[in-house]
């Protein structure tokens, strides 16, 4: 079983202080050091706009400064990692926002929606009008997603918007086969982790069958884009790890074997437009990567 070595390590960490965002670096001072949440929380809080959603890059595909439900989610992403309570204004205008942003015209949330053209951002998140309600795979990303986060945090939002918004995203869960876009598997993977037992009891089954059927099992795939078995299983106590033991060791090796000299992770996509941006976008992905194997090489015991 290889490890991380210790110098390995040190070069991530010191690409992570030199190469990162604040966001990140606040994240591994929290996680490998002496920080602290609030620290995080200051650099998380300066991507939430005033109507509580999140916008500026968040998610570095998507450079908008405007609020959207997709970089809400990954916000929330952040808030959940922590086990920040609800009562934090953050979290608590950030529930607001998924409530107030829930479009039932369309049947869930328009992940980015037409301004985000505005801006530079990657291509599959072109903006594509919606006619009549959204398709089962954009309704699950990010909505199956947001709808964990209603769960894990009931207490800031009416238990009727959360019950019928369960009940449609269950709906769509149904509609998709097995093999579902792996996206919109991470998703409903992360509803089941946040959700109560009867949600996780409904889709687990079915998640376990396919999650096997969308996951890539060696290097060949894992050197493409496409889902690997640390995205839905980032540490061991995760729902789906045990059905994923044995990719996840091969793919630990993998990663270890795949830090570049200057002790990152990098991406293994590109835009393919607005190139100024993407190399900015690609030293923010960089710094997220790293920090994520990081976590995930320590989760595993490989650190």
């Amino acid at each position: 079983m290889t490890q991380l070595t210790t110098t390995a390590f040190d070069r991530a960490a010191e690409f992570i202080t030199n190469n990162a965002r604040p966001l990140e670096r606040s994240l591994f001072d929290f996680h490998f050091g002496h920080g602290s949440v609030e620290q995080v929380l200051t650099e998380l809080a300066k991507f939430q706009n005033d109507d509580g959603g999140f916008g500026h890059g968040v998610e570095p595909d998507v450079r908008t400064p405007l609020s959207s439900p997709f970089a809400a989610s990954v916000a929330f992403q952040v808030l959940r990692e922590l086990g920040v309570n609800g009562d934090r204004p953050i979290v608590s205008k950030g529930v607001a926002y998924f409530v107030q942003s829930f479009d039932r015209s369309v049947g869930g949330w328009d992940p980015i929606g037409p301004h985000g053209d505005e801006y530079p951002h990657a291509p599959w998140w072109n903006y594509r009008p919606v006619a009549g309600q959204l398709d089962p795979v954009v309704r699950a990303n990010p909505g199956a997603e947001i709808t964990g986060y209603l769960h894990l945090y009931s207490d800031q939002s009416d238990s009727g918007f959360v019950h019928d918004v369960t009940a449609g995203i269950l709906s769509c869960f149904d509609e998709l086969p097995d093999g579902m876009e792996f996206h919109s598997m991470i998703c409903f993977t992360r509803l089941a982790e946040m959700a109560p037992g009867p949600v996780a009891e409904r889709i687990l089954p079915k998640l376990r069958r396919g999650v096997e059927l969308v996951v890539g099992k060696s290097p060949d795939d894992w050197k493409r884009y496409g889902a690997r078995p640390l995205w839905f299983a980032p540490k061991p106590d995760s729902l789906l790890a045990e059905v994923l033991q044995d990719s996840i060791q091969a793919q630990l090796d993998y990663e270890i074997a795949e830090q570049y000299d200057d002790g990152s992770w990098q991406p293994n996509w590109t835009w393919g437009q607005y190139e100024d941006e993407w190399l900015l976008a690609k030293v923010e992905w960089a710094g997220y990567l790293t920090l994520r194997a990081l976590l995930a090489l320590k989760a595993w015991n490989r650190i």
